[in-house]
């Protein structure tokens, strides 16, 4: 950010250039037709004081929550820059104070109102409505605007992240794409400009959500769950090489979690016990040390080659613990006879 222009309660202020062309673009036109070039300055004022109070709103949470916020002025609006919140709430709040601030400013120039001369009642009428239509607009759920922000943080609390993402973006586009079909038609040409670019704008966030490791993961453990369940079909039908091939394909694929390489090792366990291939099969369940069902293979595979040393190592281990006592008597035994 560039040089400060002012200090607003402690908060550094900048402003743009651009700021007050785009604000004369928007309202030189109609507050000259009716209040001449004097009037014209002083309504562009007025819109800018606005926005200024919009980005308070912004600010101003955020300084109590000591965040150290800055605020610039650009293009049609205005950026308050500050550092991470601590809570999504927090965050929320801060987002929401902004559209609040507008309206707060609407509603004291409305019991101003009878305060003024009939001349410049005219003024305090531009100023309830610039703040009521910049409250407004702001709310629609359009990301980056503040609605599109408040919607991104609540779908944060309800979905994971991917899809939060991705809904945001989505739903984004739909309302900027009817919002700005409206405003093309009530004559309202920047407003629905600015509208429409944001259909572009997310559109691009929306591909990178989609090209992001954690959506790439969430595509891959379905593929994931697809190989498991056939793989459960396999082996319900007795097919235990099939079996074993789905598992190993799922094993093959990238980001696997904890608890999906366990299930597919207890896959291959079994399919290679039933198979007859007992080294495999040992080779397998102890890497799931703390199933029932690991412990049972083991023993039996154990039992089938007959390695008395590595069915005391067995038995000595915590996975003997999860065996019936029958089945440990069994594996003694076996022990001993060799």
């Amino acid at each position: 950010m560039s040089r400060p222009l002012l200090t607003l309660f402690g908060i550094p202020v900048t402003v743009s250039i651009w700021h007050f062309l785009w604000m004369f673009l928007l309202l030189g036109g109609p507050a000259a037709s009716s209040s001449g070039p004097a009037g014209a300055a002083l309504v562009i004022l007025l819109a800018s004081l606005s926005v200024l109070g919009h980005e308070f709103g912004h600010a101003g949470v955020s300084k109590v929550l000591g965040l150290d916020p800055e605020i610039e002025l650009v293009s049609l609006g205005g950026i308050t820059r500050h550092r991470p919140a601590a809570k999504p709430w927090h965050e929320f709040i801060i987002v929401l104070a902004g559209p609040m601030m507008n309206f707060l400013i609407a509603l004291l120039a409305f019991f101003a109102i009878g305060l003024v001369p009939a001349d410049a009642g005219k003024f305090v009428n531009w100023l309830i409505g610039i703040n009521i239509v910049w409250g407004l607009y702001n709310l629609l759920p359009v990301w980056p605007m503040d609605g599109g922000q408040l919607m991104r943080i609540v779908l944060h609390k309800l979905l994971p992240t991917v899809r939060a993402d991705r809904w945001t973006h989505i739903a984004s586009m739909v309302v900027a794409v009817l919002a700005g079909v409206a405003l093309f038609r009530w004559g309202q040409m920047i407003g629905a400009v600015f509208l429409l670019m944001s259909v572009i704008q997310n559109w691009q966030m929306l591909q990178s959500v989609e090209q992001s490791p954690d959506a790439k993961a969430q595509r891959k453990h379905g593929r994931v769950r697809e190989l498991i369940e056939e793989a459960r079909e396999a082996f319900a039908a007795g097919n235990y090489p099939e079996m074993a091939r789905l598992a190993h394909l799922a094993r093959s694929e990238p980001y696997l979690n904890q608890d999906e390489m366990a299930h597919l090792w207890q896959l291959l366990a079994h399919a290679a016990a039933r198979q007859q291939q007992h080294e495999e099969a040992v080779r397998f369940a102890e890497r799931v040390p703390h199933a029932p069902d690991m412990a049972q293979i083991q023993a039996y595979s154990l039992a089938a080659i007959g390695d008395a040393q590595r069915i005391r190592r067995f038995l000595a281990s915590p996975a003997a613990i999860l065996l019936p006592g029958e089945r440990v008597e069994h594996l003694q035994q076996a022990a001993r006879a060799v």
